[in-house]
């Protein structure tokens, strides 16, 4: 399914999200946050390509990447063995402390708005910004919602940027819940087909 490295995966999502108001957040400084988006997002990219689904817009070269979380990767056990760097370490050393902290406690709220039935949470969907307004998202979004839909499963996912709603919107997704992350974060809007 996946036809892309990690760090391709990385790259094509640190310049699709280097403008987003959650890395903006995450990451105020403009030299620093190209460099950390790419650090975290080969983190993703390593998990999904190993335990997920990965889905690959190729223009020929990989241009766009969609990345889902299924059910059955919830619920795995979890072998103990921890793989370095872990987010929250990595988070840590490029935040400090308090500001890992403060990041991560905001982030741990979205999994509460998420549908309570068995459901496909798309974690990331991002396209190289050379390769936007030429309905590559929108056409990695419907191969992962037709996966959704054959599993019977509910699709979600959580966006901090307004101008992604509607787009979403238009994929069959409806806002359920809307919140602020933190006094000085972005907004979230948690979404959900069905």
């Amino acid at each position: 399914m996946a036809e892309i490295s990690a760090v391709r995966a990385r790259t094509v999502l640190a310049r699709a999200f280097v403008e987003d108001p959650l890395m903006v957040w995450f990451f105020p400084d403009e030299e620093v946050r190209p460099h950390a988006c790419a650090a975290m997002f080969g983190l993703f990219a390593e998990h999904y390509l190993a335990d997920g689904r990965v889905d690959v817009l190729l223009r020929p070269d990989p241009v766009g990447v969609a990345m889902w979380q299924w059910p059955s990767a919830e619920a795995a056990p979890d072998t103990g063995a921890e793989e370095l760097p872990s987010i929250g370490g990595l988070l840590t050393a490029l935040m400090g402390v308090e500001r890992a902290m403060e990041v991560g406690a905001a982030m741990g709220t979205l999994p509460a708005l998420r549908p309570p039935q068995p459901h496909a949470y798309l974690h990331l969907l991002g396209i190289d910004p050379g390769s936007w307004h030429r309905g590559g998202g929108g056409e990695l979004l419907e191969r992962g919602l037709a996966a959704t839909r054959d599993a019977g499963l509910v699709a979600c996912l959580d966006t901090m940027n307004p101008a992604n709603v509607p787009f979403y919107e238009a994929h069959g997704f409806t806002v359920h819940a809307e919140v602020q992350l933190a006094p000085d974060g972005p907004t979230s809007w948690a979404m959900a087909t069905g």
